[in-house]
């Protein structure tokens, strides 16, 4: 992550920068431990304390967070106590409980609830319980900043991606493969084992850390409802044609690239290709699943990443932080650039979108496909 370019958590009208804490690949993590939710709630946030929770204007600004508003309309009035039952994946658990209890008897304590929280393989269901609707809402809210922050410690689990599975363009792509090897051999980490998959191209959009089934038909409707909102209007009926022309790389240093990668260039005038990455990335960005990397998603095919010479299951280059910690050998593209710079992928109609698991293989070659949507 970009540390000049924190995640932000939106409360309300206000925002707060979420600083993640780093640490080694090699650090041990005790999910019972963490105090990161803790410390970014009480310290970033400041809504702790009984007074603030019990506040008109705390509880007006709760009602406005959208994932807390969804669930508004939700509580119920069960003999004589207000009751709200919601969805957590088992994976979040340990975060919510904390070792002997402690985080959640703060959170009950803090918030004047009671939170229920089923034990392993039991359900999903996590139940607040309170007094009033203002209690459940202060609750609701704290748990999922503590949710929030627990899923940005976890890896990455799927891709959101266009798939480039054109046959004419895994035909020019192993032609590049080939024009490489033969040329540019010699030159320094240049080898066969870290070029992409041809049946793998793709364009990401963003990477998710999706943990339950819940979670994922939560995101397969995420994805039904950009669709309807923006990305039929921008279309407006006609096709997403893309021309895949010359190469860049991530870094200052030619001689020293781990990610090179093919430039893709939407072929209206509106630039649709773009607003429908950024819609997808903003929309999975605030719902909580995927994490904002960029102000704008960086439209690209992965030509060659550097990680796959010791990993072949590296799917691109937005790697998790235990991953990147990987011994790496760079490799100088600079004959590369001089030799393909401009070297022509061609131009292909976009029509699909997909919610993909990592590190899988469908029967075609691409990603698991756990959910797309067509054009």
């Amino acid at each position: 992550m970009n540390i000049l370019q924190p995640q932000i958590v939106r409360i309300g009208n206000r925002r707060y920068r979420h600083n993640h804490s780093t640490f080694k690949s090699n650090d041990p993590i005790e999910p019972y431990e963490e105090e990161t939710d803790e410390m970014f709630v009480e310290r970033k946030v400041g809504l702790l304390n009984d007074e603030e929770y019990n506040d008109e204007a705390c509880y007006l600004e709760c009602k406005q967070i959208p994932a807390v508003s969804d669930q508004f309309n939700q509580i119920e009035f069960v003999n004589g106590y207000y009751k709200l039952d919601l969805c957590v994946a088992e994976a979040f658990y340990g975060s919510l409980i904390g070792r002997n209890g402690e985080k959640k008897s703060k959170l009950e304590r803090d918030t004047q609830t009671s939170v229920r929280i089923p034990r392993r393989n039991q359900g999903d269901t996590v139940t607040i319980e309170g007094n009033d609707k203002k209690s459940i809402i202060s609750c609701l809210n704290r748990l999922q900043l503590m949710i929030q922050t627990a899923r940005s410690q976890k890896p990455f689990t799927h891709l959101i991606t266009f798939p480039l599975k054109f046959d004419q363009l895994k035909h020019r792509f192993k032609e590049f493969i080939d024009l490489v090897l033969r040329d540019c051999s010699q030159d320094r980490g240049v080898h066969e084992s870290i070029f992409q998959l041809p049946n793998k191209l793709h364009l990401t959009v963003n990477i998710c850390t999706i943990l339950s089934e819940f979670e994922l038909d939560q995101a397969a409707s995420l994805l039904e409802k950009c669709k309807k909102s923006f990305i039929s209007d921008l279309l407006n009926g006609k096709k997403l044609k893309v021309q895949i022309k010359g190469l860049e790389y991530m870094n200052d240093d030619p001689a020293q690239v781990d990610v090179l990668y093919a430039k893709v260039t939407g072929l209206d005038s509106v630039n649709a290709l773009q607003s429908i990455a950024d819609g997808i990335m903003k929309t999975f960005v605030e719902s909580g699943y995927a994490r904002k990397q960029f102000e704008r998603v960086k439209l690209h095919a992965t030509v060659m990443n550097s990680l796959r010479r010791v990993d072949m299951s590296v799917d691109n280059e937005f790697e998790d932080k235990k991953e990147s910690k990987s011994q790496r050998e760079s490799f100088d593209c600079r004959n590369i650039l001089k030799f393909f710079g401009d070297y022509d992928f061609g131009i292909y109609v976009l029509e699909e979108i997909h919610l993909s698991l990592r590190f899988t293989s469908a029967p075609d070659g691409y990603y698991e496909c756990i959910s797309k949507i067509n054009f």
